[in-house]
C-alpha cells in the first residue's frame, strides 16, 4: 500500500495497479467500526467519498474500492452486478487487517447500491449493517429517469448519465442545483472522467437493461439491519424507489431516512449532513 492525498488513507494495489483505498496501518483502530463505501456509476473510491473520509475516518476505519471500469480498476468481465460484488469481496480479502474485512457497515450509492445489496446478501457473514443510499434496486423504474432526461432535451437515461458535451454535463450536474463552473473546467472533467472507459461503463448499463426483469424480480434475503437513506429531490432515482424498498422489505421507520432539499449525491452536495448521519447511526459512543 502507498499513501494517497488524504491523511490516514493508503492506496491499495494489486498486481501493480491501484484498485482502491483503505485506512493505513498507522491509523487503524480495531475499536472503531469499518465503513465499506461503494461508489456509484462514474464515481470512484476517492472521487465520490473524498468530501467525507477526513471526517468519517475520525470515527471509522475506511475501505473504499474502485469498482471495475472505474478509477484504475479494469479487468475483462461479463459486466454483471455479480461480478462487481465478487470483485469487492476479492478487494477486501486482499487487505492485511481482519478488522477491514469483517463487521462491515456497507454504504452503497446509486449503482453501487445494487452492488452492495448483492454483496450484503452473498457475503452476509462479513456485514454488520447495510445502507442503501439512493441505490438501484428492484424498485427502480428506468422510465422515470428517461422522462427526466427528456424534459432536458436528452433522449434517455443512458444519454443523461453518459454526457459527451459540456452542455450535457451541465445538465447532469445541475439536476439539483445550477452549475457555475467555467466551461474549460467541465471540459477537463468530461475528458478525464466521463470519457474514461466509456464503452465499458456503457456495457454496465446495458447489462442492467438486458436483465431488468430478472433484477426486478429478485428478492434480496438480507440478514443484517438495512437502512434506507435518500435525497427527497433525487432526479436520478426517485424517492418512490425508496418508499417501495421500505414497503417490500418492511424497513422500520427508525431505519428509513428521507433527507429534505437533497438530490442524488447528498454526500457531495452536503457532506456535513451526510457525515453526521453516518456518525449518529454507527459510530461507537464514548
Amino acid at each position: 500500500m502507498v499513501r494517497c492525498g488524504i491523511v490516514g488513507l493508503s492506496k491499495v494495489t494489486s498486481d501493480g495497479t491501484e484498485n482502491g483505498y483503505c485506512t493505513n496501518k498507522e491509523n487503524l483502530d480495531v475499536s472503531k467500526p469499518t465503513l465499506l463505501l461503494i461508489h456509484g456509476y462514474h464515481g470512484g473510491g476517492l472521487d465520490q467519498w473524498s468530501p467525507n473520509i477526513p471526517v468519517l475516518s475520525k470515527h471509522f476505519n475506511i475501505v473504499a474500492p474502485d469498482l471495475n471500469y472505474h478509477g484504475k480498476t479494469k479487468f475483462a468481465s461479463d459486466f454483471s452486478i455479480e461480478m462487481q460484488a465478487d470483485w469487492v469481496h476479492r478487494f477486501i480479502s486482499s487487505l492485511e487487517d481482519s478488522c477491514l474485512q469483517n463487521n462491515l457497515i456497507v454504504i452503497g450509492s446509486s449503482y453501487g447500491g445494487l452492488v452492495s445489496a448483492r454483496f450484503c446478501e452473498k457475503y452476509a457473514n462479513q456485514v454488520k449493517a447495510y445502507v442503501c443510499y439512493d441505490g438501484l434496486s428492484g424498485c427502480f423504474n428506468k422510465s422515470t429517469t428517461d422522462s427526466i432526461a427528456q424534459k432536458h432535451g436528452i433522449p434517455n437515461a443512458f444519454a443523461l448519465l453518459n454526457p459527451t458535451t459540456v452542455k450535457d454535463l451541465k445538465t447532469l450536474a445541475g439536476l439539483q442545483n445550477p452549475v457555475n463552473a467555467p466551461n474549460f473546467i467541465l471540459k477537463i472533467a468530461l475528458e478525464n472522467h466521463f470519457m474514461k472507459n466509456r464503452n465499458e461503463k456503457m456495457e454496465l448499463l446495458n447489462y442492467l437493461d438486458r436483465n431488468e426483469s430478472q433484477l426486478k424480480s429478485h428478492k434480496f434475503e438480507w440478514t443484517m439491519p438495512v437502512y434506507v437513506l435518500w435525497g427527497e429531490n433525487d432526479q436520478i432515482i426517485s424517492k418512490q424507489s425508496a418508499y417501495c424498498l421500505k414497503r417490500i422489505y418492511q424497513i422500520p421507520d427508525e431505519q428509513f431516512f428521507m433527507i429534505p432539499n437533497a438530490g442524488h449525491i447528498l454526500n457531495m452536495e452536503n457532506p456535513k449532513v451526510f457525515n453526521q448521519w453516518v456518525i449518529d447511526r454507527f459510530a461507537v459512543k464514548d
